[in-house]
């Protein structure tokens, strides 16, 4: 009987290594960064063509290959950066697999042109779906130069399997700007079929390379932070309170300058951040974390992405601390602490508490020539278009209503969100315009250049007149008119963060649903805006008007009722 137990070919068992290692053509480049950054290059340049498919160029001034190295890096498990089995607990480099080179040759065309500072001559070696050529003597300068051709010629199943050119440009984009922020002393250049993506000074400074990529905006809200703890040493920039995201995109850790992957790390950052910036946000850091290699694993993953501490709580810890140190000692911006009265549940009543008739003339001072205080005196001419009628705002959060026989407490936001949902979702009130005063200028990241760029019409059928401007910029010269109420260029960024979570392949339908969302958050009325009394009957009139009056686009009730019978049962009558 034949062995139902194979060996499998070389061909197959690279195939399946290039699956691993190479999901799409961000994969390819960010395998081929960490070799030049190993080889301590001070220039990098990508190029790349058709997002990536046609062609993947990674050029760099390191300290190149001599002709046998070039004929070793091609082969499986080779590498310069471990030799022994410690080595893999005490890992320096970015690469140390020696898998990279073999798996992206095995689904490409590739080439491999470099020189040793102390070789006369350039080596050049050409690898076609993994089948090796000769090596040919060539004129080139110290480095190394590595072009990727027709990735996934020979596995078009995964190919198919390749988002938009937009979508991979922004990945593309993503991995070179993450180290471009960790190793801020090397220059990067980041080309698309001619067109500068991303350029870097390599000037050393943190701050020049966020501006770079960011821009120059963001980069002044960021402050410096710094803390040495048992373990190692955490620096980098976080952003003030006042400035947040959609999303956890600009939260980024780099751990023995390797960028990583661990949500536990973000949670650490949220917590610094704690009662400080509002719920569903999240702050703008770029962390550096020192520490000893055998305090980590970098093996837990065949791209290296992710990372795992011996001592995660105490890493947890320092993150926190490092946070509310900086906001504290930079902003003066203190967390409240249990048990100051501030945030610990506990309550010290006023030693001047008497009551004093002019308060409650004051507190009520603002409706008394308007509204009856007596239910003797209301008069209420309800409809059906306005079946409440209001009473008092109450916090300036909730406004007290009646409708004659119960009582109703309205949420305003939640209210206004819903009437606001309801009016973008008619084509007439959604293409009405308002142009600012000013045009603002809306500095992107690269991915974030390319989700707009791919969503651009979408978004002027929205009522957002957007042109491009430079590379990774935008000029908004009108928003929705039903949508100015806060800063246009804040709702634009939580608009691209929530279409580049919904990437390409959500329905339509949804993306124009999370849009609406997003634009009646954004600008409906918030707790705390003080509203007139004309105003609160408006908001009622308009809320009764929309489909769905009860509740609010995220399914929050926009209003609570109490019945007298439930009013005399709290009462006890």
């Amino acid at each position: 009987m034949a062995s139902r137990i194979k060996i499998l070919p070389e061909d197959l068992t690279n195939k399946i290594a290039a699956g691993e290692v190479v999901e799409r053509p961000a994969s390819v480049v960010k395998e081929l960064l960490e070799n030049a950054i190993d080889a301590k290059a001070t220039q990098i340049k990508v190029e790349i063509q058709s997002a990536g498919r046609k062609l993947i160029r990674v050029s760099d001034n390191g300290q190149g290959m001599t002709r046998e190295e070039v004929r070793l890096a091609i082969e499986r498990h080779s590498t310069s950066k471990i030799s022994q089995l410690d080595d893999l607990f005490n890992i320096q480099t970015l690469g140390f697999r020696g898998e990279a080179l073999p798996s992206i040759a095995s689904v490409s065309i590739m080439e491999i042109r470099s020189k040793d500072k102390d070789e006369e001559a350039g080596s050049l070696l050409r690898v076609e779906g993994g089948k090796i050529g000769k090596i040919e003597e060539i004129g080139c300068p110290v480095g190394t130069t590595l072009i990727v051709k027709d990735l996934f010629f020979n596995t078009p199943a995964r190919k198919k399997f390749l988002k938009s050119p937009p979508t991979e440009i922004g990945h593309i984009g993503d991995i070179v700007a993450k180290y471009a922020l960790a190793k801020p002393q090397i220059a990067f250049e980041l080309v698309s079929d001619g067109k500068p993506l991303l350029v870097t000074s390599g000037s050393g400074r943190l701050k020049d390379a966020v501006a770079a990529i960011y821009g120059v905006e963001l980069a002044k809200e960021l402050v410096e932070a710094q803390l040495d703890f048992k373990l190692g040493k955490i620096s980098g920039l976080i952003s003030r309170p006042t400035l947040s995201r959609l999303d956890k995109s600009y939260e980024t850790f780099f751990v023995n300058g390797r960028y990583v992957k661990n949500f536990l790390l973000n949670r650490a950052l949220e917590e610094g951040y704690r009662t400080l910036i509002p719920n569903n946000r999240y702050p703008i850091a770029i962390l550096f974390i020192e520490i000893d290699p055998k305090q980590i694993d970098v093996n837990v993953h065949p791209t290296k992405r992710e990372i795992k501490f011996v001592k995660t709580q105490e890493v947890m810890g320092a993150i926190r601390d490092c946070v509310r140190l900086t906001l504290e000692q930079k902003l003066n911006i203190k967390q409240p602490v249990a048990g100051d009265g501030q945030g610990s549940g506990s309550w010290t009543p006023s030693t001047d508490l008497a009551w004093k008739p002019e308060m409650a003339d004051a507190l009520f001072s603002a409706i008394n020539d308007q509204l009856p205080v007596t239910s003797q005196e209301i008069e209420i001419d309800l409809s059906a278009v306005q079946p409440l009628f209001p009473i008092y705002q109450y916090k300036a959060t909730y406004i007290i209503c009646t409708d004659g026989e119960d009582l109703a407490l309205i949420d305003q936001h939640a209210a206004h969100e819903r009437i606001i949902y309801d009016q973008l979702g008619h084509k007439a009130k959604t293409q009405a315009q308002q142009p600012l005063l000013v045009p603002e200028t809306i500095e992107t990241s690269p991915k974030e250049a390319a989700v707009l760029g791919e969503n651009i019409e979408y978004l002027k059928g929205l009522g957002f007149d957007l042109e491009e401007f430079g590379n990774n910029t935008y000029i908004l010269r009108s928003v929705p008119a039903i949508a100015t109420k806060n800063p246009a260029k804040q709702m634009l960024l939580d608009i691209v963060s929530e279409l580049q979570t919904l990437g390409k392949s959500a329905q339509l339908e949804i993306k124009q649903e999370n849009i609406r969302k997003l634009i009646a958050c954004h600008s409906a009325i918030k707790a705390g805006d003080k509203l007139s009394v004309q105003e609160m009957n408006q908001l009622i009139k308009d809320l009764f008007a929309t489909e769905n009056p009860a509740t609010c686009p995220h399914g929050r009730p926009t209003m609570i009722r109490l019945s007298q019978e439930e009013l005399d049962n709290r009462f006890g009558r």
